[in-house]
């Protein structure tokens, strides 16, 4: 009996001798750093995750204001408030192939006189589809390659070109123009772990559109790079904060006018390695969506949830 017992405390002895299992590595691990996502970013990563970004924005340029015949007079500044809603989900088939989809809302309008005469209304629902195709290369690298397909209406509402298309046709024109969208956007993507605490991704993208429908169709077709930098001060067991700080510009092919820039700036917290929660913040130029001739700068705050499952 008491060698029974003997035997039992030493069998339970080593069991509580033996060392922790290792937590088991993410698909957005490289090299002991946990990359943190951006939604305006492309990255190489497979791993299945469900997200949800809900965002508000405000938007400032300097434009035309018009008589009633729709002719110039003078400068005024617009005035743009926006919101933004979207629901992400991707699922990794294997550790090299991932296919996502997505569902994305946008709404911004002008919120003073000259904004709502000059920018109008605008709503857009795009729901997208995508893939991801990417190899891990030696311990801190992976490089691939990703497709998506963005469609989906777009709304318009300017009562001031209503005027002018009103006065160039010579009959009465709606000031509600609607039409379609199509973007296709095949990228070069890859990560880079620094070190475990700092990681970099980077892409670079070709990205068709094509508008159809209303009086504001046609096509574009842009480059667009990007790079961005995340920041984990949990991997060196200080806090469990992390930031991202980035930038991404766009120009047309085959004409070096320049076209949109972007700074893309946030902190998460990263205690919980799966889950991404966080805050980022935005600062955007671009020409407002059917109205080429005025560019809009627009800060925008971005609530991210996202749970990744490998």
């Amino acid at each position: 009996m008491v060698l029974v017992l003997l035997s039992s405390m030493s069998a339970g002895a080593d069991t509580d001798a033996q060392p922790a299992a290792e937590t088991h590595e993410l698909r957005r691990e490289l090299a002991g750093h946990n990359f943190i996502p951006s939604r305006f970013f492309l990255d190489p990563f497979v791993s299945t995750y469900v997200g949800s970004e809900t965002g508000f924005g405000y938007g400032w340029a300097q434009g035309r204001t018009f008589d009633v015949n729709g002719i110039p007079i003078s400068i005024a500044n617009y005035q743009v408030g926006a919101f933004a809603q979207v629901l992400d989900y991707q699922y990794g088939f294997l550790a090299w192939w991932a296919v996502r989809v997505s569902a994305k809302l946008v709404l911004y309008s002008g919120i003073n006189s000259s904004g709502v005469a000059g920018v109008g209304t605008n709503f857009g629902a795009n729901p997208s589809i995508g893939t991801t195709v990417s190899f891990r290369v030696g311990e801190n690298l992976r490089l691939g390659g990703t497709l998506d397909l963005t469609f989906g209406p777009a709304v318009f509402f300017n009562l001031v070109q209503a005027v002018k298309d009103s006065i160039n046709s010579g009959e009465i024109q709606s000031p509600v123009n609607s039409s379609s969208v199509f973007t296709l956007k095949p990228a070069f993507v890859g990560a880079w772990a620094i070190n475990k605490a700092v990681g970099m991704t980077f892409s670079l993208e070709y990205k068709y559109t094509s508008v159809s429908g209303g009086t504001a169709g046609g096509s574009a077709n842009l480059f667009q790079s990007s790079v961005l930098f995340d920041f984990d001060m949990n991997a060196l067991n200080w806090v469990p904060i992390g930031f991202i700080g980035g930038f991404q510009t766009q120009f047309s092919v085959g004409d070096t006018k320049f076209r949109e820039f972007q700074y893309n700036f946030g902190i998460f917290y990263t205690a919980v390695k799966p889950l991404n929660v966080g805050l980022e913040v935005v600062y955007n130029r671009a020409p407002v969506v059917g109205n080429t001739e005025i560019f809009l700068s627009s800060l925008l705050g971005l609530i991210v949830i996202q749970y990744n499952f490998n």
